[in-house]
Order: C-alpha cells, then structure tokens, then sequence
C-alpha cells in the first residue's frame, strides 16, 4: 500500500511534469488545499522537491512555488544504464516494456555484432520514464546465442545489472555515435509529444570484457529534454591528452 506522503509526492511530481519550466505551480495555501493536506506535510515535501531541483520558491506578492528549470547529468564516458543515472538524481526511473522478440538482425546489427547470416538476437524494445514522464525509447539487440533464457527475466530494470549477475558478463567500454532526428507518429504517441519533435539518437555498440561485442541499441532520447555537453583536451605542445568526456543533461520538464 502507497504511503500518504508517498502519493502526495507523486501527485504534486506529475503535475510538475504536466508543466512547463518556470510555470507556477501555485501558493502554499492553494497547494495544500489542492492536495487535501496540512501546510506541515506540504512544506516538508515541497523542501525535498526543491533540494532535488524540481521546484523553487519565491517570495512577495507575486510569489509561491515554481516549477525549475534543473537538469539530470548522464556521462556519456561510463556504461551505464538510465535507471542509474536517474536514480542517481533524485528521480524515480520507470519502465514500459513494450516488445520483446528473439528475431533475426538486420544488417547493420548483425555487422555491429560480429554475427553469422543464421544467427539471431533478442531484441527488447522500451520507454524509459523519470518520475512517470516519458523520456527515452529504446530498442537493444543482444545475441540470442550468447544470452539463452533473456526473455523470461524481468526486464523493468537494467539489462546491463541482468547480464552481469546472471551471465557473468560486464561491460567493459561502448561507442556511440550521436545524432538530430525527428520523432515518427509512432515515436511522438510513445514519448507524449508532436510528431516531426526533435529527437536524440544515440547508436551504442556495448563491449564485454573480452572486447567481443554483446548490445547493439538505439535510443532516442525527448530533444526537448535534452542537451550533451562535450569537454575535449587541446592538442598543444606539452599538453598531454586525457579521455574526452561527455555528458547528457535531460531538463526535469519539456520546453514549451
């Protein structure tokens, strides 16, 4: 059973999310009136929402609470998975399983994946959420040879956390190319937005330890909510060139 406190959170978060940055969610008196609770449990939950960055105050007549403009970092230069990075935020991250299938690759998969012209993969196809809103769709091909058994595990969480504690299998480095599109009709209904929308894609090819390729995925992450940052090395004289390294940043709620 969901705890008071925890369906309020999640009541004054999904209207969070139905706003735009730096739209009024209302005053403290409105609030608690809105969500049947005491100004005590209000203040209590709208502190913690303002330490993780989903809203702000501001005071005097034209004040109240503020839906913020803050941002969830993903480092491009770690394998990690997107409950991870939202967790590590403050969100709570979500899943909907919308397909499963083992199928034969196409061609660029099967190059990606080193594989034979009669070998298969398991290919699952996602959405991830933070705190309920769409954010991300994903589709990750894995060999069906090397990962018998994938589709009958709970596939809500990490696949990565699945293939090292059921498979003994860790990512040990990926390359990702990373490009502008636009959202299809079927990717707009997906990720709640327009069609034609500004999308992220993002093409990994996951390593294992043994440097043999194991995931080939593209996810597509919500323009709107998105923006990369990139820190490069220069190459002059003396310097000397560690790894480049690069971030996602996805806005806590869509642009309008």
């Amino acid at each position: 059973m969901v705890k008071p406190t925890e369906q309020l959170r999640r009541r004054i978060v999904a209207d969070i999310n139905a706003g735009v940055p730096g739209a009024k969610l209302g005053s403290e008196r409105e609030l608690a009136e809105r969500y049947s609770t005491s100004r005590s449990s209000l203040r209590q939950m709208l502190a913690a929402l303002e330490e993780a960055g989903l809203v702000h105050r501001a005071i005097g007549r034209s004040g109240g609470i503020f839906i913020s403009h803050t941002q969830v970092q993903r480092s491009l230069s770690d394998v990690v998975g997107v409950p991870a990075f939202l967790a590590n935020q403050g969100y709570v991250a979500g899943t909907r399983v919308l397909a499963t299938k083992i199928t034969a690759p196409d061609h660029i998969a099967q190059t990606s994946l080193r594989l034979g012209p009669d070998d298969f993969v398991v290919e699952i196809q996602r959405v991830r959420l933070a705190d309920g809103s769409p954010i991300s769709l994903e589709l990750a091909q894995f060999p069906a040879e090397a990962f018998p058994g994938l589709l009958e595990k709970q596939l809500g969480g990490s696949l990565y956390e699945i293939l090292e504690r059921d498979y003994g299998l860790v990512t040990s480095h990926a390359d990702e190319r990373i490009e502008a599109v636009n959202a299809t009709p079927d990717e707009a209904s997906l990720l709640a937005i327009e069609p034609g929308s500004a999308l992220l894609l993002i093409t990994r090819i996951a390593y294992d330890q043994d440097g043999a390729p194991c995931e080939y995925s593209r996810d597509l992450f919500r323009g709107d909510r998105t923006r990369l940052a990139v820190t490069v090395q220069g190459q002059g004289i003396g310097v000397q060139s560690p790894a480049a390294t690069a971030t996602v940043a996805l806005q806590s709620n869509a642009v309008a």
